[in-house]
């Protein structure tokens, strides 16, 4: 459980390119992130000189204390493509898998209902926007 991005940011370091870093040729702004439900709409402009592409990254973290998962785990994303200066809403839907845990007692898997809070950004270490969510 704890590999990869996570296990950097359980030892508290930080990675030369932290997971999801990607490059372009411009540069995007995260204007706005509303969530319904289990739905997350991430709207992004192309602030560049170019067309591009960017893939709007959505994580979620639990809201209080939680010692035995991962700060925070990538629980779905989606691609944006925009010309100079245009501005694109982006769709993702969150499983419900991307809320549940490994129960080894039951042997299967748990649904954890709660507090999150969903984090839209660039990569595990460049989040622009956050809001909460109850489930």
């Amino acid at each position: 459980m704890f590999i990869g991005h996570r296990a950097w940011e359980k030892a508290g370091r930080t990675p030369a390119y932290p997971f999801g870093h990607g490059l372009g040729y411009t540069d995007w702004t995260y204007e706005s992130l509303d969530v319904e439900g289990t739905t997350v709409r991430v709207r992004v402009r192309n602030t560049g000189e170019r067309p591009g592409r960017e893939v709007v990254q959505v994580y979620l973290s639990p809201a209080g204390p939680d010692t035995g998962r991962p700060a925070r785990w990538l629980a779905g994303f989606a691609a944006a493509e925009a010309g100079p200066g245009e501005s694109v809403e982006v769709t993702v839907e969150l499983p419900r898998r991307t809320f549940e845990v490994w129960d080894d007692t039951a042997k299967s898997w748990a649904f954890v209902k709660g507090s999150y809070e969903i984090a839209a950004g660039r990569s595990a270490g460049d989040h622009r926007l956050s809001a909460p969510i109850n489930v």
